[in-house]
């Protein structure tokens, strides 16, 4: 990888970190479930658009830990269906 190459992806990984933690903080402040769907449904567009060829370990890293503040902070077991990916610039 070339050194532009590596600004980019870096650029790339630290906005998609701010947008999940973003989320993660409307989670802990209260967020409704249908808004929250909605918002992690255009997150997960957003993370196809940067990396397609990792929206598996999206699915992984972030879904797990989105379910695990929700559980913690809501005392509420969420699950996410399997879909496509929103392919929209929403987010």
């Amino acid at each position: 990888m070339r050194p532009g190459e590596t600004r980019l992806e870096d650029y790339k990984i630290s906005q998609l970190k701010q947008r999940v933690d973003e989320l993660c903080e409307k989670i802990k402040a209260g967020i409704s479930l249908e808004d929250f769907f909605q918002q992690e449904k255009r997150l997960r567009g957003y993370c196809y658009r940067l990396f397609p060829e990792k929206i598996s370990l999206y699915d992984l890293i972030y879904r797990s830990r989105f379910r695990r503040i929700w559980e913690q902070f809501r005392a509420e077991t969420i699950e996410f269906e399997e879909d496509e990916v929103e392919k929209t610039d929403k987010y």
